[in-house]
């Protein structure tokens, strides 16, 4: 008998719950400086990120990136050089946007940032600090807002411990709303 009550009431409470949470994931490459306790490094950049629009934030959006780093040398042919400078980032940011009409927009984003910092040969050690963004795109997704997004962005990246590491990305992002 209860059962019967249970199983119609867990039904309307989890309508009620916003279980349908829109789910989008994105991924972006570019150039990238990098430094740490050591002058500024040329390299690419390349990642990816996890994005969701729920109903605990109304205009800022949850974002969960990855982004990697590494010098340039180390993806041109003929270079026998053993070690590149690399960065590993994760970052936590909240991201928002103003559109200008109904397909150009721009996106903002800040958050947290932990970066494995791997400059030197020696050198593997993970610090903390922000990340900010700021992308200007075009909005390809149709009525149902399910579709395509892509903008070219830059991203700073600083951090507060350590050997401060930082770095700057300018990119090309495509995002994809399921």
């Amino acid at each position: 008998m209860k059962i019967k009550i249970l199983i119609p009431l867990f039904l309307i409470i989890s309508t009620l719950a916003f279980a349908q949470v829109g789910l989008s994931a994105g991924t972006f490459i570019g150039a990238s400086s990098f430094n740490s306790s050591s002058p500024s490094v040329g390299g690419f950049a390349t990642g990816f990120f996890l994005e969701t629009d729920t109903p605990l934030f109304e205009e800022v959006f949850p974002r969960l990136g990855f982004t990697f780093m590494k010098d340039l040398n180390a993806i041109l042919p003929n270079n026998r050089k053993a070690y590149y400078p690399s960065m590993l980032g994760l970052n936590f940011k909240g991201v928002t946007a103003q559109y200008f009409d109904s397909k150009i927009y721009l996106e903002e984003g800040i958050g947290l940032l932990a970066l494995n910092d791997k400059t030197f040969i020696d050198k593997n050690s993970w610090e903390f600090g922000i990340a900010l963004s700021f992308l200007a795109g075009l909005d390809m997704r149709d009525f149902n807002l399910r579709g395509l997004k892509t903008g070219a962005a830059v991203e700073y990246g600083l951090t507060f411990t350590g050997s401060l590491p930082a770095y700057l990305n300018f990119f090309l992002q495509f995002h994809y709303t399921f």
